[in-house]
């Protein structure tokens, strides 16, 4: 085939896709001009999650009269007029290109009129091509509606996720700007329903308190604002923003958001500065809510390095790292009561170097935790999950574990695939029960056990197509990111399943009319419940991964708790359930139900032998 040139259409086609891959990135593009124009109100409108309608109107500067067919032209921009300019970019737009690429494949109806000026002008569009332009009497400023996006671009429509997906990321862009941009006042409506809705003002806790709901905001702590030097020069690079207290952390990293000199962006190392300025704060699989503004000199900063310019190059990153570590590192120290911790004093008994004596069983060491390293981990008393976040509860399982003797029971070091008839013997510091069995004493994590046993009835419940729902007297209302919006438009179906029975309830709020009937007796942890099952489809993976991570968090809320007190009955009931189940040593963490002494064991403890 001989080269040759491609027509005007075709091109404008294959550039659109470098920009424009999905409606999010026409909301993208359109909200980033109106924030170049000024604007400090912007009002996004959506309908069919994009692909039927973006409206997009601000209150900016507004084009002037004789420029607005120009500036759909490509590579025409009032943002840059040499390249040297693109070394200290400080505009959020520069290349000209998103207009032109939008109207090639959509109807574009684009009106706007600069502030002064008597009357605006209005242009329309289709795939490119002028049908109309004339004057208009229109409000100051510019309002472009994009309809049937990708109609004439099959081949691209087909790709793109459902309404309600598309939709999701188009909220989350809307959401990541509201927050870099508090001075910016924005409203967000979808199919007629108002999705969000932010004060302005630089406003940040009101911006939080719109996206995320007033719980998070008032638990946001605020990053200082960095002093001058003292002859009163600022630096030239300084953190600001929110970090959000620990109590408020997710099952996700999709909520870090990160702006540098205004301009929301995604930086996988600076994401993770933030995700370590909270080690010895959070658990394994917990991430922070974060919004973190970096001020940066121009150019140090290359905003020029991927089309979508949500990617960008810092000349002294690691400078960057260290100063955003700093920052909410020094926050959290500041301003988190460190619980107080007395350690545990080994029994006498239990130091020595231990082994086993011939045909006796082997020994291993007991996982422990080091809390020296990690002062912060959640106490017994905790609500957390007995996953890797919970850890293992010093002040009563240190006397049991200290020492070699002692042996958690775990699938490597036992081939029994069932436990023994256990006698109950009592309960521990409400939180262990004590039983007695043909081969010595068993210490039971009344919480881990309990998630074994919800686990594998949930897993049998699904597998069987038998989950059960139980009505609420009173629907509860549950508010939802934007993240989970999408997620729960995506796997509704699935949920369902478990026995979650939801329905739209005002803007990103859901109700929970009903709940699988294992939480019966717990409606009060119903809402953590099915905020922890959106969570974890958000981790992604393999759909079997994160359908057994949900089953998991649902039977850990569904679970007696540790500091629960347990009748003589009710631990003889658990205890048989446990002794049923098909993996009776672990909970569905991973973590150890229980600690098994045996008879040798023990005499060896008190030297008996």
């Amino acid at each position: 085939m001989s080269i040759r040139l491609l027509d005007d259409a075709t091109a404008a086609r294959i550039a659109a896709g470098e920009v424009i891959e999905r409606p999010a990135s026409v909301v993208k593009e359109l909200v980033e001009n109106a924030l170049d124009a000024g604007a400090t109100r912007i009002e996004v409108e959506i309908d069919g999650g994009g692909t039927d309608l973006i409206r997009v109107v601000d209150n900016g500067t507004g084009i002037a009269v004789g420029e607005l067919e120009l500036a759909f032209e490509r590579f025409a921009t009032s943002k840059v007029d040499a390249t040297s300019d693109l070394l200290g970019i400080a505009t959020l737009g520069f290349r000209g290109e998103a207009l032109p690429s939008i109207a090639s494949v959509s109807r574009v109806e684009a009106t706007s009129r600069a502030a002064g000026q008597d009357s605006g002008e209005r242009l329309l569009l289709e795939f490119g091509e002028r049908l109309e332009f004339g004057k208009t009497g229109v409000p100051a400023g510019t309002a472009v509606a994009v309809r049937g996006l990708f109609s004439n671009v099959p081949a691209r429509k087909k790709f793109l996720r459902s309404a309600g997906a598309e939709l999701g990321r188009i909220q989350t862009l809307v959401t990541s700007y509201a927050l870099v941009r508090s001075d910016v006042a924005f409203r967000l409506t979808a199919a007629g329903r108002e999705r969000l809705v932010t004060p302005g003002g630089d406003d940040l806790r009101g911006a939080v308190a719109g996206t995320y709901g007033s719980r998070v905001a008032e638990a946001m702590l605020e990053l200082p604002e960095p002093e001058p030097f003292a002859d009163g020069v600022t630096p030239a690079f300084s953190v600001g923003g929110l970090a959000g207290a620990p109590s408020i952390s997710r099952g996700n990293r999709g909520f870090i958001t990160l702006a540098v000199n205004g301009r929301w962006i995604q930086n996988r190392r600076i994401s993770y500065a933030i995700e370590q300025a909270y080690h010895g704060f959070l658990g394994e699989r917990r991430s922070p809510i974060a919004v973190v503004l970096v001020k940066a000199p121009l150019n140090d900063v290359d905003v020029n390095v991927h089309p979508a310019k949500t990617e960008v190059r810092f000349l002294r990153e690691d400078l960057v790292f260290g100063e955003v570590q700093r920052a909410v590192r020094s926050l959290l120290i500041a301003t988190t009561p460190v619980p107080a911790f007395r350690p545990t004093t080994r029994p006498h008994a239990f130091s020595g170097s231990g082994g086993s004596s011939s045909g006796g069983p082997s020994v291993v060491n007991a996982p422990r935790t080091d809390l020296e390293q990690n002062p912060l981990w959640p106490s017994r008393h905790d609500e957390g999950t007995s996953g890797p976040e919970t850890g293992v509860h010093v002040d009563a399982t240190d006397a049991w574990m200290a020492g070699d003797q002692v042996s958690a029971v775990t699938p490597q070091q036992t081939q029994r695939e069932t436990l023994p008839v256990l006698r109950m013997i009592g309960q521990a510091q409400e939180t262990y029960l004590i039983a007695e069995g043909p081969d010595g004493v068993y210490v039971i994590d009344q919480h881990a056990a309990h998630e074994r046993v919800r686990y594998e009835e949930i897993t049998d419940a699904l597998n069987t197509g038998t989950a059960d729902a139980q009505q609420l007297l009173e629907p509860e209302p549950v508010g939802l990111d934007p993240r989970q919006e999408e997620l729960l438009s995506d796997q509704l179906e699935l949920i369902a399943g478990m026995g979650f029975v939801v329905e739209s309830f005002g803007p990103a709020t859901v109700l929970i009319r009903a709940i699988p009937r294992m939480l019966a007796d717990r409606t009060a942890a119903a809402g953590d419940a099915f905020r922890g099952l959106l969570d974890e489809v958000a981790t992604g993976g393999r759909y079997e991964a994160w359908r057994d991570r949900m089953i998991a968090t649902l039977a850990c809320h569904s679970s007696v708790r540790a500091g629960m007190r347990l009748s003589e009955d009710e631990g003889r009931a658990l205890l048989r359930s446990l002794e049923k189940a098909e993996q009776p040593h672990t909970c569905p963490h991973g973590r150890p139900t229980m600690i098994h002494m045996s008879q040798p064991d023990l005499e060896r403890g008190f030297g008996r032998r």
